[in-house]
């Protein structure tokens, strides 16, 4: 569904003059004379004590509709050229909801442009409306969950969620039952997910509000959204929103003007649905495989090691005790026997002390190791002995679980420190590698960055979440809305 629309609308060149510095301004222009709401960035009192002002500017206004408001904004002058931004729901104004409605950029920009001509009609006079520019396009998808619970279930899970190009945003806490992805005044998409009955729910309390002031507009919303067939439709609704911006249309050989974009639009009526889900493919991509909770270490291991074991395709001699023996030989050959008790336990130490006396040498000569190192036995005559006595052979088609267990072993530090704080004790290169190791077991990446969420989250079985359907965006029987001002026949450029 196309959510909103952002558009430029430049006011006409042959009006507009550049000054020597090089801003822009409106010739014979007073911003009084519109019906605009002004404000002005310099107050002051003349030498009579007469209040004055200057450096007027419009602020930001809403033109009211047969639903809900639209904003607009005139900048009349500046060092870009003048223009009028406006910016709304397609949906809200044509229908008085959003909870469903139509791709179709045509009848929403007609109808904004429309209420536009109608309430401002000298300033409209004044803008080259054939040279509008979209500057962002909302398109919003939605998943069904069984219930309003499970879907804010997982908005919660989500929270944890970062991949290589979406960012978690800079807001720690969902704001107001929506998270955010990435910084706000990014250039190419802005994302946001939330829950779309809370939202709705929200909106009509406040819609109620304005209607008990005699708000005409809020009294017909209010009559739209107390439909109680629109509210169950709303329910376990989680809903994707993605603000494609301008630059990410250039770059992709969208054409941002207006009508030209609406032509474009009609050759490629899924274009949005396409770059939505090119947006969001990453986050995603990210709940693939398994989800569910495995809290017995067990079964964790047993699916770690069935992906990672290794299996010796011939005969191999394991050199690990011999030189592990050998490092503690030099051990006590440097600092000797009381030294060395203090870098290990003693049930330790013992062991290893007494693993070296079956090796062939005597108690003595360990104990006098460090007093005289140039009189001792040659370091490699040694390390013969000691392979001698520790090696192992390993025979073909052994399996070795140490890969497995490393694994394993960063498994349950997820468990208890959590992602974020597990990358800084690891190189990215190694941090990445031990992640797509567990995702190779079938952990999805969204599963993985919760491990340490103590919550029943969890265990929302979510391997086939996002399957999109598009067709399955609107109910049965939905008509397309049509502009007000089509009907109307009215010509806006």
């Amino acid at each position: 569904m196309l959510d909103k629309i952002v558009m430029w609308i430049p006011v006409d060149s042959s009006l507009v003059d550049t000054t020597s510095d090089g801003r822009h301004c409106i010739f014979g222009f007073d911003l009084l004379d519109l019906d605009l709401k002004v404000g002005s960035y310099d107050v002051f009192k003349d030498d009579e004590g007469n209040v004055r002002t200057q450096v007027l500017h419009h602020v930001w206004s809403k033109i009211p509709t047969s639903h809900t408001a639209m904003s607009f904004k005139l900048f009349h002058e500046g060092y870009s050229h003048p223009y009028v931004e406006l910016k709304c729901s397609p949906a809200k104004i044509m229908q008085g909801h959003n909870v469903y409605g139509t791709d179709l950029i045509e009848q929403g920009a007609l109808e904004m442009l429309g209420y536009l001509a109608e309430t401002q009609p000298t300033l409209f006079g004044m803008l080259a409306v054939s040279e509008t520019e979209v500057k962002q396009l909302d398109a919003t998808y939605s998943f069904r969950f069984r219930d309003d619970r499970e879907a804010e279930k997982v908005l919660a899970l989500m929270r944890n969620v970062s991949t290589q190009h979406i960012r978690k945003s800079t807001k720690d806490a969902t704001f107001k039952n929506t998270l955010y992805f990435g910084s706000e005044r990014c250039k190419r998409y802005a994302r946001k997910v939330y829950v779309k009955s809370n939202e709705f729910q929200e909106q009509l309390v406040e819609q109620i509000k304005l209607s008990k002031k005699n708000d005409k507009c809020a009294e017909r919303v209010v009559k739209v959204m107390s439909d109680p067939d629109l509210q169950n439709y709303a329910k376990g609704l989680l809903r994707f929103e993605t603000g494609i911006k301008c630059y990410a249309m250039k770059e992709q050989n969208i054409p941002t003007n207006l009508f030209q974009l609406i032509r474009y639009q009609r050759a490629n009526p899924t274009f949005l649905q396409d770059i939505w889900l090119k947006s969001n493919h990453q986050l995603f991509q990210a709940f693939e495989g398994t989800n569910m909770k495995v809290s017995d270490h067990e079964t964790v291991f047993k699916n770690i090691l069935s992906v990672h074991k290794t299996v010796s395709t011939e005969k191999k001699i394991c050199t690990r005790k011999a030189n592990e023996m050998m490092d503690f030989y030099l051990l006590l050959e440097n600092v000797g026997v009381n030294e060395a008790k203090k870098q290990y336990t003693l049930k330790r130490f013992l062991n290893l002390f007494g693993e070296l006396l079956e090796s062939g040498f005597t108690s003595t000569v360990l104990q006098t190791l460090h007093l005289n190192p140039l009189h001792n036995f040659d370091h490699i005559n040694v390390y013969i002995q000691l392979y001698k006595a520790f090696k192992k052979e390993i025979p073909a088609g052994t399996i070795s679980e140490r890969k497995a267990r490393n694994i394993e072993t960063f498994y349950y530090d997820l468990e208890r420190f959590g992602y974020e704080e597990m990358k800084t004790k690891y190189s990215v290169a190694q941090f990445n590698k031990l992640v797509a190791a567990l995702k190779k077991c079938g952990y999805s990446l969204v599963y993985i960055q919760n491990l340490n969420v103590q919550s029943t989250n969890n265990i929302i079985p979510f391997i086939k979440m996002f399957e999109m359907k598009f067709e399955e965006q609107v109910p049965v029987g939905f008509i397309e809305p049509v502009s007000t001002f089509n009907r109307s026949n009215l010509k806006i450029a």
